[in-house]
């Protein structure tokens, strides 16, 4: 971020050059906050981030799906991409928008970056072969060794999803575009008018495994190498997972858990160890809820990422699930398991069935599940008027940047 000799960063982080070249090298691990070192180098919460998702590839293993949502206000935002192949094909719906593009990885992988995020609006990227995908927020360098930087906006397109919000939206951005917008890229012009469709890389499953208890079998070896390629001890751990919960949880708990030392006292504690930890559901799925007819179901107050529903329903029954300002209607068939993404811990899910409907509704991720993202429309013609501006005023953002950056 900074142009510093290793002399320079190192008297800003008060620590020995030497220790500093450790680091950079990884003959040792870093020993203070990375926070405190992104604060000290000026990285505005980049280079934490980076840090964070370097060894990703260490802790996790490599996948199909990714997964992130951006919450707070609008910023830059970008995803870096690693893979297990020469070339890999990406595929990546966010809200309105989607991206497909063929990528040769260089050593350090692929960024891809974007001028203005959507705030609470799911990321789902999908690739053609496994690899790993992380996110960040903030303005990348020009440059960064091995890899390579692609502006979003230069090839995204409209997404795949159908549903009446899409068509007020796309309707909505042509008007706002016909006044003569001259700021915004001719990208931005023909993603107004773009109806294509196209099918995902992974062809869901309607077939679904229900664990007893509903709590899939958990792997603890796994947190602990996520822990460790984090650079996280099991005091830091346990202090992060404390904050985020509001419930306190010690070093002993957590190296309890980890050797298997039998059932932990507070049952959301795989799955508050999975978000503390940024695995986004892949270590733990756990079941909050199961019934039948309409419900009300409330998340944990820390989660942000994907949820699970499973149905048993009769042929030609329709659930409507209500999130807040946003709902979604869903033709229910025999069993059916289907994931979306949470982003608002404080409001209830709620679910309109016919009483003869049964349900699960859990947290993490589940093998199989067909994710219904796209196609969540606005309660009212208000709220869909407030989220197409909102998502069009990120749109032309982004495009200002890239053309600003350019020139």
């Amino acid at each position: 971020m900074l142009a510093l000799t290793q002399q320079q960063a190192a008297d800003r982080l008060n620590v020995q050059p030497s220790s500093l070249s450790n680091w950079e090298r990884e003959a040792r691990a870093i020993s203070i906050d990375l926070a405190s070192i992104d604060d000290a180098l000026k990285g505005e919460g980049v280079l934490e981030s980076l840090l964070w998702a370097a060894r990703t590839p260490e802790g996790l293993e490599p996948g199909h799906v990714w997964t992130k949502v951006f919450p707070g206000e609008s910023c830059p935002v970008w995803a870096w991409i690693r893979g297990t192949t020469p070339t890999i094909f990406l595929e990546a719906e966010w809200g309105v928008a989607r991206i497909d593009t063929m990528l040769e990885p260089g050593p350090n992988g692929f960024f891809i970056t974007v001028g203005a995020s959507v705030p609470d609006s799911p990321v789902v990227v999908h690739l053609s072969e496994p690899g790993w995908a992380d996110f960040g927020r903030g303005e990348l360098p020009d440059e960064i060794p091995g890899a390579q930087i692609l502006p979003a906006v230069s090839i995204f397109s409209a997404s795949s999803a159908d549903g009446r919000f899409m068509e007020y939206f796309r309707s909505h951005m042509q008007a706002e575009l016909a006044d003569g917008d001259d700021g915004v890229l001719e990208s931005v012009k023909r993603f107004a008018t773009d109806r294509s469709r196209r099918q995902p890389v992974v062809e869901p499953q309607k077939s679904w495994p229900v664990s007893e208890h509903g709590l899939d079998p958990v792997d603890r070896q796994r947190f602990a190498t996520l822990r460790q390629a984090r650079d996280l001890s099991r005091t830091e751990l346990a202090k992060r997972v404390s904050a985020a919960t509001g419930s306190p949880v010690s070093r002993d708990t957590v190296r309890r858990f980890e050797i298997d030392l039998g059932q932990p006292h507070d049952p959301l504690l795989p799955v508050a160890l999975d978000h503390v930890l940024g695995a986004d559901g892949r270590l733990a799925a756990l079941e909050l809820k199961a019934g039948r007819g309409p419900a009300s179901i409330g998340m944990p107050p820390f989660w942000r990422g994907p949820i699970w529903l499973a149905f048993e329903a009769p042929d030609d029954t329709t659930a409507v699930l209500h999130r807040n300002r946003w709902k979604r209607e869903l033709p229910l068939s025999g069993s059916m398991l289907v994931s979306t993404h949470w982003f608002e811990p404080d409001v209830p899910l709620r679910i309109d069935v016919p009483d003869g409907v049964s349900w699960q509704v859990g947290v993490g991720q589940r093998p199989a599940a067909e994710p219904i993202d796209q196609n969540w429309e606005p309660i009212s013609v208000e709220e869909a008027q407030d989220a197409a501006s909102k998502t069009q005023a990120a749109i032309s953002t982004a495009a200002e940047r890239e053309q600003g950056s350019e020139g």
